[in-house]
């Protein structure tokens, strides 16, 4: 038979929850070894605790030109970029190690408690009782504990950590006695150990103290793990800063040292670009200062040599035209410097980030100005990208490409102002030499002295404009402020570890869901009948019975008669039900033949076939229990009678019936015929005519024949018996059979034909794996056990009913 593929699979909620409470015991070890193992946690771990700060984050950029940018880079994602890149910069190497440099952390002190209950270290910050100095030339035991103890007011005793590998290969791991203010020679390193200001007797001396020596070299590594940043929100430009350290204090200095340094940088890249103008109108100012002096030098001889103080009004306006000629020319050359100036840095492949806009100089060109400004972002952009990427990153192989794209512009934009400068000054040069025309025909000493005048007054009027362009960059630089604010300083916002309330809480899931998984998973690898849901859903055979798991026979293979002596016991009565319901199965049969059969031994057979014969005895029937299992006889030992004659004996006939059967001791209802000696081919005897013309016979004698037959699953002789049966009981022990064993019934059952099988489930356990026992089913309590239950399992049980 075949299980019906149209079944409704239900899931049985109640039956999950019964089956999985039997090992509550596992449930509470397990929870009660977590818990324990939570407590310790919290109570030895070192107390962390966690500072916030903001800062505002501006948007850098200096102009409106922004080539090559799609619609994919609006503003909100340039600033949300713009910001990603600002937090990565936050946490890099240099900025931390810079926050680190203006800190006190070279040396970390920590407290050993010594009181009851005190049993965690402490760190104290800018609160130790005594201070380390050591040589920063020497090779001092970098992140090795050194511990010590104040015996005294004036002395102490140091000793390196023996575990650490520099006490090993060292050998300084003695303990070594010394006052306070004296050096110790380490060999490698000098250091010293000086009382501090907060240092009092009563309070220090006796107390144990651990100091560390930081690699600064590898300690900025160790702050940006402890390190967090990220966005306050998706709407707003502003970086919230997390810090977690084991003193709040240093916390606090840390983030308020990092937001420091960081808007400081800001500003300082800021005042770069001023610099730069400045020291560019210096190097201009340089050249027309010598120019100035050495004309008004030339001046103020000719003066006195001629005795001249002025020139007529012809010679005055003409010196007026000249001026003004000379002024533009000098105007325009200083563009044209500055031209030159941005060609040579494109060709030398330099930094645009500090350079001064044209705009300082009184060039308007507003394209020229665009394209720089944007140089001056993406070089920006880029040296910030650079401290926390590499060369091949996508971002700044972008910005590299779109360095170069603006730079080809520019290039060309400049080219073509450097021409249209050098026609601009070809025409004044030629307006001058128009007036210089007119001039030459002036008095030969108003000439010269327009000349020199007029090298005078050139190079005054130039000096001036530089001048005043020079004092407005000085004042642009001292306005500058930074790009970036720092919205609130550090605060500490308490302990954050260890978490005593989720490490209880975590604790109590994996106590729950370590045994649970174990349970799950065993349960899932576990192929073995449970209950009546796993037979009922692997065959479609009706369920005969239950039978009660019980102590004796479950531990002795020879106890299995207990329907006699224990008359009264559950396990009797569940046999007592058996026989009850055999009444629906065969109900046209006056002289009923039943086989009982597993797949393989030690599932129950011969105990059901002896315990039901024996309750069928009781109730007055003429019952024959038949030993067809010649390959392992025990009826004989059951029941205290001889062993030959038995079946064999019978069926190479060499006993006739009368003589193989033998009265049960127990019943005189109950006749027994016992395997008798093994022969070499029980299948054939089972197989042949005699057996056939036996059951003939005995169907003629008995109400009820039981036929103990042989494992099917190991050989084949119970075929033929359980052909000629008008049932077949076959046995499953719970915890025992695999549903393996289920498969092969429905294959054995199909190849054979057979019609006439039922299933009895043997040796259930009622411990809240099973909580149904199908036809005739019964409870305990209503007779007394012979397993001795006590008080507990009858509590366990009457819980197991109510849920």
């Amino acid at each position: 038979m075949n299980k019906d593929p149209f079944r409704e699979e239900t899931l049985d909620i109640r039956g999950i929850l019964i089956k999985y409470l039997r090992y509550w015991y596992w449930f509470v070890i397990s929870i009660i070894i977590a818990l324990t193992i939570a407590y310790f946690i919290n109570k030895f771990s070192e107390n962390v605790y966690q500072a916030n700060a903001t800062i505002l984050i501006r948007d850098d950029r200096k102009g409106g030109f922004q080539p090559g940018r799609v619609m994919g880079e609006l503003d909100m994602f340039y600033q949300r970029n713009n910001v990603v890149n600002e937090m990565a910069l936050l946490r890099s190497y240099s900025m931390v190690d810079s926050a680190l440099k203006q800190m006190d952390v070279e040396v970390t002190y920590y407290n050993i408690g010594r009181l009851v209950g005190e049993i965690r270290m402490s760190e104290l910050y800018h609160n130790s009782p005594f201070v380390v100095d050591w040589d920063r030339n020497g090779s001092p035991p970098f992140n090795t504990p050194i511990h010590i103890k104040i015996i005294s007011e004036d002395s102490f005793e140091m000793e390196i950590d023996p575990k650490s590998n520099f006490a090993i290969f060292s050998g300084s791991n003695q303990i070594t006695e010394m006052r306070f203010g004296e050096i110790y020679r380490g060999g490698s390193f000098n250091l010293r150990i000086r009382k501090s200001d907060i240092f009092t007797p009563p309070s220090h001396i006796d107390r144990e103290y651990i100091f560390i020596i930081n690699n600064m070299s590898s300690l900025p590594g160790r702050y940006i793990s402890s390190l967090n940043v990220s966005p306050l929100n998706e709407d707003v430009s502003i970086i919230r800063l997390s810090f977690q350290a084991t003193h709040p204090d240093r916390a606090i200095d840390f983030l308020n040292n990092l937001s420091e340094v960081y808007v400081r940088q800001n500003l300082l890249e800021k005042n770069i670009t001023a610099e730069n103008t400045i020291r560019f109108i210096d190097q201009q100012i340089g050249v027309i200062s010598d120019s100035l002096n050495m004309a008004q030098t030339t001046l103020e001889e000719f003066r006195q040599t001629n005795q001249m103080m002025d020139v007529g009004m012809v010679t005055n306006r003409i010196f007026s035209e000249l001026n003004q000629l000379d002024s533009e020319k000098s105007m325009e050359n200083i563009k044209r410097s500055y031209y030159t100036y941005m060609l040579e840095y494109i060709e030398d492949g330099k930094d645009f980030s500090t350079v001064f806009s044209p705009s300082v100089l009184g060039i308007t060109e507003g394209m020229l100005t665009d394209m720089i400004a944007e140089l001056i972002t993406l070089h920006t952009e880029k040296g910030k990208l650079e401290k926390i990427s590499t060369e091949r990153s996508p971002a700044i192989q972008r910005i590299n490409r779109e360095i170069d794209q603006v730079n080809e512009m520019l290039k060309d934009k400049l080219v073509s102002l450097l021409d249209a400068s050098d026609m601009l000054l070809r025409e004044l040069d030629e307006r001058i030499v128009s007036i210089e025309e007119r001039f030459n025909e002036l008095p030969g000493t108003d000439r010269q002295f327009l000349n020199i005048q007029r090298r005078v007054s050139l190079s005054n009027e130039t000096y001036n404009y530089l001048m005043q362009k020079r004092a407005e960059a000085g004042i642009a630089m001292a306005s500058n402020e930074p790009d970036h604010k720092i919205v609130d300083r550090a605060r500490s916002t308490g302990v954050v570890a260890p978490n005593t309330k989720r490490n209880y809480t975590f604790a109590f899931v994996m106590g729950l869901g370590i045994p649970l998984a174990i349970i799950v998973l065993s349960n899932f690898l576990d192929n073995r009948i449970y209950d009546k849901k796993d037979v009922i859903d692997a065959v479609d055979f009706p369920i005969l019975g239950i039978i009660p798991h019980n102590k004796a026979a479950a531990q002795n293979q020879f106890v299995n008669l207990l329907a006699f002596s224990e008359n009264k016991s559950a396990i009797t009565e569940a046999f007592r039900s058996l026989r009850s319901n055999l009444q629906y199965f065969s109900t046209d049969k006056t002289n009923k033949i039943i086989s009982v059969c597993s797949t393989r031994s030690q599932e129950g057979k011969t105990f059901t076939a002896i315990n039901l014969a024996a309750v069928i005895a009781l109730s007055g029937k003429k019952t024959a229990l038949i030993g067809a299992d010649m390959r392992k006889p025990k009826l004989f030992t059951e029941f205290n009678i001889l062993k030959t004659p038995g079946l064999s004996n019978y069926l190479i006939a060499e006993n006739t019936l009368e003589e193989v059967i033998q009265t049960a001791p127990q019943s005189k209802n109950l006749h027994i015929i016992t395997s008798g000696p093994i022969p070499p081919n029980p299948s054939e005897l089972i197989e042949s005519e005699r057996m056939e013309q036996l059951i003939s016979e005995l169907k003629n004698l008995y109400d009820y024949i039981i036929i103990d037959t042989p494992p099917i699953g190991i050989v084949p002789d119970a075929t033929s018996v359980i052909k000629k049966s008008d049932l077949c009981i076959y046995i499953v022990r719970q915890r025992f059979t695999d549903k393996a064993s289920l498969d092969f019934l429905n294959e054995f059952a199909e190849k054979i034909n057979a019609k006439n099988i039922c299933i009895e489930i043997n040796d259930m356990k009622s411990d809240g794996n099973s909580y149904g026992y199908g036809y005739g089913g019964f409870g305990y309590g209503y007779y007394d056990d012979d397993n001795g239950e006590n008080r507990f399992s009858k509590w366990y049980h009457n819980l197991r009913s109510k849920i």
